[in-house]
């Protein structure tokens, strides 16, 4: 096999290789949700510089295994390409919604679309169940196949933190979603 060959066989087994790259709102959603998910507090800097040493170490180790895990896989075995989420679907790497889930957030509300400009899309508010999100505001729209499409007229559960969106915990409000929202947020603020 030559190096073409193989670079052939890696793009065939790409699992993203039918998804759009992502965009801005995607990367900050995921770059937000990272930091939040980090340390409470800054650390003393002998603790960082450790730990940074530590984790560069551990990552490189991490990343050299899992190439030679990859190469090895696709050379025993043919590549398969799950296919991508249908029109109506949630993106392959979303999880169902939990109470659990749901209470890493900081701000949900349900919220009617009441109007689409380019990429702007803004909310009516109608019910809150966490945080301040204010009577209406104004988001991205998500692109389509990465979680909710909003559509005006169109009434959504909406999950964020720091003013991004989760495309997951999301959705159309269906009295499913709605129940799952009331149980995760009366839960964590006690009432």
């Amino acid at each position: 096999m030559n190096d073409d060959e193989l670079r052939a066989l890696m793009r065939k087994a790409d699992p993203s290789a039918g998804h759009p790259p992502l965009d801005d709102a995607r990367i900050r959603w995921v770059v937000a949700a990272a930091e939040r998910d980090g340390t409470t507090g800054p650390a003393p800097a002998a603790t960082r510089t450790k730990k940074r040493l530590f984790a560069g170490v551990s990552i490189g180790a991490a990343a050299t295994a899992a190439a030679g895990a990859l190469i090895a896989g696709l050379v025993a075995t043919p590549a398969i390409q799950a296919p991508g989420p249908g029109p109506d679907e949630t993106p392959a790497v979303c999880e169902t919604p939990s109470v659990e889930s749901l209470g890493e957030f900081d701000t949900a509300y349900e919220a009617t679309a009441t109007a689409i400009t380019g990429d702007d899309v803004t909310l009516t508010v109608t019910t809150v169940f966490a945080g301040s999100p204010g009577a209406t505001l104004t988001v991205e729209q998500v692109p389509d196949g990465t979680g909710v499409l909003f559509a005006t007229g169109q009434t959504y559960l909406v999950a964020s933190t720091d003013g991004f969106i989760s495309p997951c915990e999301s959705g159309p409000a269906t009295d499913g979603l709605r129940q799952l929202y009331t149980r995760a947020f009366t839960a964590s603020t006690g009432g």
